[in-house]
């Protein structure tokens, strides 16, 4: 079965579960922006709360607090949205992120804090997987192919990157922690209105026998169908060649580039710029083959890693060359993610979309905190040669997955 012909089933499956009222769906939309902001927001609220804390270690237990929980929940969770109607488990995860967020503002000492986060790390698993497997709904519900409906989200969480961390240093410096997770609370509240409001709905189907199943045997069918491991396990490579890097970018601007904040800010901005123009670029491309596209983009990606540090191994690397490699980065970045999220919603089931987002999840999780372990090991002083390492796995992720995928067979061969 080719991508095309697996595109129409899924599309057979969506129809018959569709739900969403008429009218409601961009306004969805820009309410997952207004959300997508809320999260960063949230994020550099509790930074700079924990930062203030004298306690030792405060700021690594608020890392571990944010992403293991949620890791060590995934399993379970794709297992919940998969037996579960996600649209309300969505709005549902929101009410809950929204009190959580409350809660915290008016307690505001390290142990709440570290509390908090572990609940907001394990509703923001919830609701990630949820959403993965409501995009088909909501393409379905909007009139729009599957690939632009991934584009627009994945330009909504690209807008996000880029607003979120200035709205919520300036929201942090005007009213303090508090207000600024407040409002991040309020919009989630907002989020749980429309998501409720919107009638969207994904129901399931019950299984006739009623046995109950261990939970590796109904992931098993996802595990054992190839193309889908292939897909993750380069995504998981390239993620983790990613965070090597992102380790090493303070150290390449301070240190190899001998440059200051501004610099530091400015590109920043350049991959999140190049991020969000390839969001809206994917949404004009129907991708009926998204596989050759992920991988290309993900190669392109590593080409990019690689290119600054041989740059910077010959001395020719400066803040134009890299500002211009981050921008073709960021942008391969977003296709990239467009491109996986499609091929993953095609090639699955409607039914196991829960657990291939689990799997999805749990795998880049993984890989960001091993890369950011690898990634340590060239710091401060060789930040060059974390890029070397990073670019060429990224290549080699890229390269070796479209030729592992072309012998692949399909889900139903």
């Amino acid at each position: 079965m080719d991508d095309t012909s697996v595109a129409s089933d899924v599309r057979g499956q969506i129809v018959n579960t569709i739900k969403i009222r008429k009218g409601w769906g961009w306004l969805l939309l820009a309410t997952l922006a207004l959300s997508s902001i809320g999260d960063e927001i949230s994020l550099i609220t509790l930074m700079f709360r924990t930062a203030g804390d004298r306690t030792p270690y405060a700021v690594p237990m608020l890392l571990v607090a944010q992403l293991l929980p949620g890791l060590l929940a995934t399993p379970f969770i794709g297992r919940l949205v998969d037996a579960r109607d996600a649209g309300r488990l969505l709005v549902a995860t929101a009410l809950a992120d929204a009190f959580i967020l409350a809660w915290m503002a008016w307690h505001p000492g390290l142990a709440s804090t570290l509390i908090g986060a572990g609940f907001l790390s394990i509703l923001f698993a919830i609701g990630g997987t949820a959403s993965f497997a409501l995009i088909p709904v909501l393409a379905a519900g909007l009139g729009m192919t599957l690939p632009r409906a991934n584009a627009v989200l994945e330009f909504v969480r690209s807008a996000g990157m880029l607003a979120g961390p200035v709205a919520g240093g300036a929201m942090v410096a005007w009213g303090g922690t508090g207000n600024a997770l407040l409002i991040d609370a309020a919009s989630f509240a907002l989020l749980a209105a429309v998501v409720l409001g919107s009638g969207l709905r994904r129901p399931v189907e019950t299984e006739a026998n009623g046995e109950t199943r261990t939970l590796l045997s109904e992931y098993l069918p996802v595990l054992r169908d190839r193309r889908i491991t292939v897909m993750v396990g380069a995504l998981t490579l390239e993620v983790y060649a990613t965070a090597i890097a992102d380790v090493a970018f303070v150290f390449l601007v301070t240190v190899s580039l001998a440059a200051g904040p501004t610099a530091f800010g400015l590109l920043t901005a350049c991959w999140a710029g190049g991020m969000t123009v390839g969001a809206a670029a994917s949404g004009t491309v129907a991708m009926p083959r998204p596989v050759p596209i992920a991988f290309a983009a993900g190669a392109v990606m590593g080409g990019m890693m690689l290119a600054i540090g041989v740059a910077g191994m010959t001395m020719m690397a400066g803040l134009v060359l890299v500002g211009i490699a981050f921008v073709i980065g960021g942008a391969a970045n977003s296709v990239h993610n467009v491109a996986v999220r499609t091929m993953l919603q095609r090639e699955a089931p409607a039914g196991a979309h829960g657990k291939v987002a689990a799997i999805y999840g749990a795998a880049t999780s993984t890989a960001s905190i091993l890369g950011y372990m690898t990634g340590g090991l060239f710091t401060p002083n060789s930040a060059i040669n974390a890029y070397v390492l990073g670019g060429a796995l990224g290549v080699l992720a890229g390269l070796a997955g479209l030729l592992l995928f072309a012998f692949a067979k399909p889900r139903c061969a």
